[in-house]
């Protein structure tokens, strides 16, 4: 550690090394919330625009992905887990997301999807893979809720598993794949009657899960205008 003698009183402070710091840093932000984390789209331009979200797997099981596949990890840049912050999560002009007063978020292992009650067939039953997951989340007006979950798995193969298996649990949840387009995604009205909205993404070990959750029924066709941008009547 470096001395620092302080002028005032003469007294001798010893400061921690720069790795020291950085031991501390990345401590402290597993499993917490990233305040004005910078969007991963911003970070990868199109580095996500491949994968599960948008039906990647081949016939034969076997993820599909174009020539030009991001090389760098999209979703931890320079050490640190980046996450999408209020005003870059999805439908963020709707909603006026704004952060939770609690910080630190529950770990929910895939497929957990939705409220406790939305997807109850989303719980996996089952003791889940090792993992470490970082997640934010957020609220906006009549019951919205915003939440991104990161989940980095010890493999590729054990990440392909767990989305396969959450790609099961949207679909028997009631939701339907909107595959085309830049943006693709799953919607639908749950089982506690909520309208939820969720983004796969993944890379490699890396799965990135956000989801938009929107409390009791809005009528089925403004619900689901607000769920997938499109404007509303009246």
């Amino acid at each position: 550690m470096a001395e620092v003698e302080e002028l005032l009183d003469d007294v001798v402070v010893r400061m921690p090394s720069g790795a020291e710091l950085r031991a501390r840093g990345e401590r402290r932000t597993a499993r917490r919330r990233v305040a004005g984390g910078v969007a991963v789209a911003a970070v990868v331009t199109g580095a996500l625009t491949w994968g599960v979200a948008s039906g990647g797997i081949g016939g034969d099981g076997r993820e599909v992905r174009p020539a030009a596949t991001p090389t760098a990890n999209p979703f931890k840049v320079g050490g640190v887990v980046r996450l999408l912050s209020p005003e870059l999560m999805p439908q963020a002009a709707k909603w006026q997301w704004k952060s939770m007063e609690e910080e630190v978020m529950v770990d929910l292992p895939l497929p957990k999807v939705g409220r406790d009650n939305s997807c109850p067939g989303s719980e996996a039953g089952r003791k889940a893979p090792s993992q470490v997951q970082y997640g934010t989340e957020y609220y906006g007006d009549k019951g919205a809720t915003a939440r991104q979950r990161v989940t980095e798995y010890d493999s590729e193969s054990v990440a392909a598993d767990e989305v396969a298996l959450l790609r099961a649990a949207l679909t028997e949840c009631g939701l339907r794949e909107h595959a085309t387009g830049p943006d693709p995604y799953w919607s639908g009205t749950t089982e506690s009657s909520s309208r939820l909205r969720v983004s796969v993404e993944r890379w490699r070990g890396w799965v990135s899960v956000v989801e938009i959750e929107v409390a009791g029924r809005l009528g089925a066709d403004d619900g689901a205008a607000r769920m997938t941008g499109r404007p509303v009547s009246g």
